[in-house]
C-alpha cells in the first residue's frame, strides 16, 4: 500500500482510460512520487478516500488510498463544484487543471486585452451580426463557445457569385445558398440554442495545398513557470479545412522550412513562443482557473502573421507520439509540477 503523500493523483474521465493513461506517464516520471490512477466515481468522501489503479512490481493493481495531496485532472470538463470540494479536503490549488473546457468568448476578451494584434475579430453570434460580417469579410467560422476537437464547427464563405458555402469540415459545401437573408436561417438551424462565436476568417498559408495549423504547448515546469515544451502542425487532408482532422502532424520548424528561408523560420517560432507564454499568463491572472497546462493553436496567413485561433485547456497528448523532440516532456512537466505543487 502507498501511503498517504507519497504519491500524486491523475483522474481520468472512467475506468476504461486509467491503465493507458497512467502507462504513458509512468514512463516519463522523473519525480520521486508514485502515481495513481482514478476516476471521480471512485471517491467515497465519507472516508476522503479512493479507488485507483497503480503498478506493483510490475504488476496492476487495484487498491484504496487517501485522497492525494495533489492531484492531475485529465477530466474532460469536469464539475467546478466537485473541485471545491475536493480542495475542502487537500488544500486550496492542489489540483490543476481543474477547469479545462474554456469559453472561447471568454478568452477572446481576456487575449485582446494585450494580444489583439494576433486575434481574429470575434463576436457572439447573433443573426444580424453574421450577415453583415459575411459581406465585409467574406469567411467566416462558427464555433461552439465550449468546442472540443473542431465538433460542429461551419466554414461559411461568400463567393464572387454571390453563392453562400456553408461547410462542415471540408471546403466542399453541405448547403449553397444564393439569398443572404434566408443564410440566416439555415445557420440559426445548424447551431440551434447552443451558444456560438462568430470568428473572422484568416486566410491561412497552406503546405501542398493542405491547411495546417501550429500548436505549442505551453506547461509548467518544476519551479511552477510557463514554459514551451514544443510546437507542432497538424496538416489537414486535402479539401480539408478542419486541422483536428490530420493527415499527419509534424514539428512546424520542419514544416516553415518547407515554406520559408531558416531566419523567417527562425522569426516565427520565436514569435509563437513569446505570444503563447504570454497568452498563458494572461488567461490564469484574469480567471480564477488553476492551469498547470495548455495549448495554443495558431494560423499563419499568407504574410507571415501568425493569428490566435484558439486556447485547449485540455493539450491532446497523442498527438506526440509519432515525434521525438521534447515527446518525454509532454508527459513529464505535468508531473514535474505536481511534484511543485506537492513541495509548496
Amino acid at each position: 500500500m502507498i501511503k498517504k503523500n507519497e504519491y500524486v493523483g491523475i483522474m481520468v474521465n472512467n475506468s476504461y482510460e486509467r491503465k493507458y493513461v497512467l502507462k504513458k506517464y509512468l514512463k516519463c516520471n522523473i519525480t520521486n512520487l508514485k502515481l495513481i490512477c482514478f476516476t471521480p466515481s471512485s471517491i467515497n468522501w465519507k472516508r476522503k478516500s479512493l479507488i485507483g489503479l497503480y503498478l506493483s512490481k510490475q504488476r496492476w493493481e487495484i487498491g484504496r488510498f487517501p485522497l492525494p495531496q495533489v492531484i492531475y485532472n485529465r477530466c474532460y470538463n469536469l464539475n467546478e463544484t466537485m473541485i471545491k470540494r475536493l480542495e475542502l479536503v487537500i488544500g486550496r490549488n492542489k489540483c490543476f487543471n481543474h477547469i479545462n473546457q474554456l469559453n472561447k468568448l471568454e478568452i477572446y476578451r481576456n487575449l485582446s486585452q494585450l494580444l489583439v494584434c494576433y486575434l481574429p475579430e470575434t463576436i457572439p453570434y447573433d443573426k444580424e451580426s453574421s450577415l453583415r460580417l459575411l459581406e465585409i469579410h467574406k469567411t467566416l467560422y462558427f464555433k461552439p463557445c465550449n468546442g472540443h476537437h473542431g465538433n460542429n464547427v461551419y466554414r461559411v464563405e461568400m463567393k464572387d457569385s454571390g453563392d453562400i458555402h456553408i461547410c462542415h469540415h471540408y471546403f466542399t459545401p453541405e448547403i449553397i445558398e444564393r439569398e443572404p437573408l434566408k443564410l440566416q436561417e439555415k445557420i440559426h438551424n445548424l447551431i440551434g440554442s447552443t451558444p456560438y462565436i462568430i470568428q473572422i476568417g484568416v486566410d491561412m498559408s497552406k503546405l501542398n495545398e493542405q491547411n495546417f495549423d501550429i500548436r505549442a504547448l505551453v506547461q509548467k515546469n518544476k519551479k511552477g513557470l510557463w514554459a514551451v515544451t514544443n510546437v507542432v502542425s497538424r496538416i489537414a487532408y486535402k479539401g480539408c479545412f478542419n486541422t483536428s482532422i490530420c493527415e499527419t502532424v509534424c514539428l512546424t520548424e520542419e514544416l516553415l522550412n518547407r515554406l520559408h528561408p531558416p531566419n523567417k523560420t527562425d522569426a516565427i517560432i520565436q514569435t509563437i513562443y513569446e505570444i503563447a507564454l504570454k497568452a498563458a499568463e494572461t488567461i490564469e491572472a484574469n480567471t480564477s482557473n488553476h492551469l498547470g497546462e495548455l495549448s495554443v493553436d495558431f494560423a499563419l496567413d499568407k504574410d507571415g502573421h501568425v493569428w490566435i485561433l484558439e486556447i485547449n485547456g485540455m493539450p491532446q497528448k497523442n498527438l506526440y507520439d509519432g515525434l521525438h523532440k521534447n515527446y518525454r516532456s509532454v508527459y513529464s512537466q505535468p508531473l514535474q509540477y505536481a511534484q511543485y505543487l506537492y513541495q509548496h
